[in-house]
C-alpha cells in the first residue's frame, strides 16, 4: 500500500486521490492514461487503486471493485443514463496458455458394455459453442465487458479480441463398460491487464450512484478472452476425454 501510494504521489504536486474523486469535482469528464497505472482529470488529479485497496461491502463514501464492473457492464449493454466508464490498457495482450477444461457435452454412460460406435461419443465441427469473454476482479466475475476492452484493444493496438463460436476440430472416445464420461474442452487465452476507471452522475449509494464521489478506477484490472488467429479468427482449441468415473446406482436402467 505505502509503496503504491509513494508511486501515485511522485506523478504530480497536484490533487490526489487513491482511488476515488471527491463529490466536488465535476463529473463527465473523460480521464485520461496517465501513463504508468492511473487516470487524471484535466485539474490535475489523479486516481485508481488496485482491487484490494476497496471495501468488501460498500459505505456512503466508499464504493465496492465488483459493484463498479457490474455497474460498467450495465453501462456497456444498456446505455446507462448517468454512468459512463471506460478502460486503458497498460500494454498489448499477452498469450497466457489454455485455460481449464470445461464440459463440451453430457456425460455418456455405458452400462452394459459392447463396441464399435454404439458406445463412443463423437464431435464434430458441426456442433458449435461458445467461448467467452471473463474479467477478474478478486474472485472471477464473468460479465460483458468484452465490447469495451474490444474498442480499447482495437484502438491502441489493432489487436483482436473476443468471442467465438465453433470449432474446426473432430473427436471420437470410448468409453469403458461400467463408465461414464463426457467430453471436454479448453482455448488458448490472452490477458490484457489496464485501468477501468467510472464516472458516476450521482454521488449517492443508490443504484448505479457513486457513494460519495463522482469518479473510481481499478488498476491492474485483467481481462480474459481467447485467442483468435489473425487470418480466419479460429480460437486454438483442445478436446479430450474426461476422466471416465464408475457408473453409480441409479445411472443404469433396464
Amino acid at each position: 500500500m505505502t509503496h503504491r501510494k509513494a508511486r501515485l504521489i511522485a506523478l504530480t504536486t497536484a490533487t490526489l486521490s487513491f482511488g476515488a474523486v471527491a463529490a466536488g469535482t465535476a463529473s463527465a469528464e473523460t480521464p485520461t492514461f496517465c501513463g504508468d497505472m492511473y487516470v487524471c482529470l484535466e485539474n490535475g488529479t489523479v486516481f485508481g487503486g488496485p482491487e484490494e485497496t476497496y471495501p468488501e461491502t460498500p459505505s456512503e463514501s466508499q464504493i465496492t471493485a465488483q459493484q463498479i464492473v457490474e455497474d460498467c457492464a450495465v453501462d456497456r449493454q444498456a446505455d446507462a443514463p448517468g454512468v459512463s466508464c471506460g478502460f486503458y490498457p497498460y500494454g498489448e495482450p499477452e498469450v497466457v496458455g489454455f485455460g481449464k477444461w470445461e464440459p463440451l457435452t453430457s456425460d455418456y454412460t455405458n452400462c452394459y458394455g459392447g463396441g464399435g460406435d454404439l458406445n463412443n461419443i463423437e464431435w464434430s465441427d458441426h456442433n458449435e459453442y461458445t467461448t467467452s469473454n471473463s474479467v477478474t476482479v478478486g474472485a472471477s466475475v464473468e460479465i460483458g465487458l468484452s465490447e469495451l476492452v474490444q474498442v480499447s484493444i482495437d484502438t491502441n493496438f489493432q489487436h483482436t479480441w473476443g468471442s467465438s463460436t465453433g470449432t474446426t476440430q473432430s473427436f471420437t472416445a470410448f468409453v469403458p463398460k461400467g463408465y461414464k464420461a463426457h467430453l471436454q474442452h479448453r482455448y488458448q487465452r490472452q490477458q490484457v491487464t489496464g485501468v477501468l476507471w467510472i464516472d458516476y452522475e450521482h454521488t449517492g449509494t443508490g443504484p448505479m450512484e457513486g457513494h460519495g464521489h463522482h469518479y473510481w478506477a481499478i488498476t491492474d484490472f485483467t481481462a480474459t478472452s481467447p485467442v483468435k488467429g489473425s487470418s480466419d479468427a479460429t480460437v486454438k482449441d483442445q478436446v479430450s476425454l474426461a476422466k471416465p468415473r464408475p457408473v453409480q446406482a441409479g445411472d443404469c436402467t433396464d
